[in-house]
């Protein structure tokens, strides 16, 4: 396969932020970790934010694409667009899939990380193989249904982040042979229990000794911040001590995804414990900001496709409270194991769990030591970056783009 090439290949990864969240960190893993002998990267983001940044840091080739409004704010799991507000955005965003296009000409392969991404990669990608990187349930309406067809026609390959998400993926429509799961790696040696302690009690004016729960990723209402906050109130009033970090920002700007950080403040004032609730905001320091809590909290409300922070805070050896759903399990493992795991949205219960952990150090510890083994394990990135390389090469061995067999490596877990 690779004896039949004189120099590496290009990839062309394309994502639809330049802001970063878990899927962007996750490719920036996986791209920085190519093997430059085989794969060369170039990133191609919409807008020169932190994303372009930290590509950069990692000596990833960036080229900054201007993104237009009307394209930003269409929204499939937001406010749900229209049709003629789609109609709109593909009209304003023509120009924009013209200067992808030039960029795809020179990739061997066209990596596309979200659903914008995907519909500009199908329409730009040329003679380049294209792989979709699918780190989302979709809906099951008429735009995700065409998105699937659009795939079927288009798409090589297509990447899921779970095992649960291939399987909702094959449920919608496309093809078992093109989709595989291949979960995302976890950096273990940056995501250790060993290393810098996040100041951020100090930085709050709390005390240094204060029971700290905390959740971190994107403030975006299925995340389920506000499920956190309604339980802690149930907890402080047991604990007063105790203190709760959110921490994240808005990084989409789509219809209906925006405004949930200061909603979330006001819910904090209307129970009466902003007293006891930081927001950070985004923050880059997440390793230091994990090993600072003493408990770790995912709240998810709808099924989560992965889990990423929940496998990033069980690296560093944190105790983990995480909704019972989507890809979670295949990270945690069954309740107990390595994390334990509530129904989402039942504030009754994450309390309940919050006031038990933070009041047993015992079990917490040995709950935090467990989910690092399986993280070491399960989740080194090295293997996630094979299964994708093993995927790359047998696309370009293959003269006409087939599917790769779900026999080759990144088939399911």
């Amino acid at each position: 396969m690779t004896g039949s090439r004189t120099h590496p290949a290009q990839v062309l990864f394309v994502n639809p932020t330049a802001q970063v969240g878990g899927a962007e960190y996750s490719l920036l893993d996986l791209a920085a970790s190519l093997d430059r002998r085989r794969f060369v990267p170039l990133l191609a983001c919409f807008g020169d934010g932190p994303l372009a940044a930290a590509a950069r840091e990692r000596d990833i080739r960036v080229a900054p694409l201007p993104l237009p409004q009307r394209f930003a704010a269409v929204s499939l799991k937001g406010k749900r667009s229209g049709p003629f507000g789609l109609a709109a955005a593909a009209a304003a965003v023509a120009p924009l899939a013209w200067r992808l296009r030039a960029l795809a000409s020179s990739a061997a392969i066209v990596h596309t990380n979200g659903n914008k991404a995907h519909v500009l990669g199908a329409a730009s990608a040329g003679g380049a193989r294209l792989v979709w990187h699918v780190r989302d349930f979709w809906g099951g309406g008429f735009f995700e249904r065409t998105i699937a067809r659009v795939g079927n026609a288009r798409a090589d390959a297509i990447l899921a982040n779970s095992q649960a998400v291939r399987d909702h993926l094959v449920g919608l429509g496309l093809r078992d042979t093109a989709v595989h799961a291949v979960p995302n790696g976890i950096d273990a040696v940056r995501f250790a229990p060993e290393g810098e302690r996040a100041g951020v009690r100090s930085e709050l004016g709390w005390a240094p000794d204060a029971p700290l729960v905390g959740i971190v990723g994107m403030l975006a209402r299925w995340k389920g911040q506000d499920v956190l906050l309604r339980a802690f109130a149930d907890v402080l009033r047991q604990r007063p001590a105790a203190r709760c970090l959110i921490v994240g920002d808005e990084i989409y700007v789509t219809r209906g995804q925006t405004g949930f950080g200061d909603e979330l403040r006001r819910l904090a004032a209307q129970l009466g414990i902003a007293h006891a609730v930081g927001f950070t905001g985004y923050r880059k320091d997440v390793p230091a900001l994990l090993r600072a809590l003493d408990l770790v909290v995912h709240a998810s409300v709808e099924p989560e496709p992965f889990g990423r922070v929940v496998a990033e805070a069980m690296a560093c050896a944190r105790p983990v409270i995480a909704a019972d759903a989507g890809g979670v399990p295949e990270v945690t493992g069954a309740d107990g194991d390595a994390a334990v795991l509530v129904r989402p949205g039942d504030v009754a219960a994450l309390a309940a769990q919050i006031d038990r952990l933070l009041g047993d150090r015992a079990a917490a510890d040995r709950l935090g030591a467990a989910g690092r083994r399986r993280v070491v394990e399960m989740f080194p990135v090295s293997r996630h970056v094979d299964q994708v390389q093993a995927i790359y090469e047998r696309l370009l061995a293959s003269p006409d783009g087939v599917a790769v067999p779900r026999t080759a490596a990144g088939a399911a877990l």
